[in-house]
């Protein structure tokens, strides 16, 4: 695992987590319309093609890197990466589990997705051990919230750094709510977050986004702001 950049934002929470993390999603998920839905949304945005190679930053347990297989095809590649080797064991799983055609991909509409051509990493987004210019589209969801200014922009920049010109990057975490009871809500939410969350919200994940040389195309606005996709390309 790479150690060059890190900021502070692991957490050994995650590690504890890490069997508890998909039910929860799918939990919260149910309130924006169910998990297959939000998923498929965010990663729709990176229009996604055969032979692609995608990076999915903070993977988790792997099931936004794994639905990727089934849009890229057999020639294309998927990255996941992430920090937590319990979150990565559970993708490990899944993936031996999908190999061996015991269950199908996860959100999958078939069950004959055989995912081969991905592969998960014990690393650190704020140091991606990959060259500049290598992936087609890249993908982080809900992690960016976790880390200090610092590890943001050392992420942000890396991500920037790895994929081509014109390359497709898609965000979702949390916005800036707008109207009394959005506000509200997520005040309640904060209570529950850390303070790396209360910070990049006021800082505003937008301008970080633009300052890492990005330029933004699309943000879908969720919950009256307290969530939010983004999609921005690369300069």
């Amino acid at each position: 695992m790479t150690q060059n950049k890190t900021s502070g934002y692991y957490r050994n929470e995650f590690n504890k987590i890490a069997w508890l993390y998909d039910p929860l999603i799918r939990s919260l998920a149910f309130f924006l319309g169910g998990e297959r839905k939000i998923r498929r949304r965010v990663l729709n945005l990176l229009n996604l093609k055969a032979g692609d190679k995608v990076l999915d930053a903070a993977c988790g347990t792997g099931t936004s890197a794994l639905i990727m297989t089934e849009m890229i095809g057999a020639n294309g590649e998927v990255v996941g990466i992430d920090l937590s080797p319990n979150m990565l064991a559970v993708s490990e799983a899944k993936l031996i589990k999908i190999a061996k055609n015991k269950i199908a991909s996860p959100l999958a509409r078939n069950d004959n997705v055989k995912s081969q051509n991905i592969s998960f990493l014990n690393t650190n987004s704020e140091d991606i051990p990959y060259p500049d210019n290598y992936f087609d589209k890249a993908h982080i969801s809900l992690a960016l919230h976790e880390m200090i200014h610092e590890g943001r922009v050392n992420t942000l920049m890396e991500m920037h750094r790895v994929l081509k010109p014109s390359g497709v990057f898609v965000v979702a975490d949390f916005g800036n709510p707008v109207g009394r009871l959005a506000k509200f809500l997520f005040k309640i939410l904060m209570l529950v977050e850390t303070d790396t969350a209360r910070d990049m919200v006021e800082r505003g994940l937008l301008n970080e986004i633009k300052d890492a040389g990005f330029i933004v195309e699309e943000v879908i606005i969720l919950l009256g702001g307290i969530a939010q996709i983004i999609k921005a390309v690369k300069l």
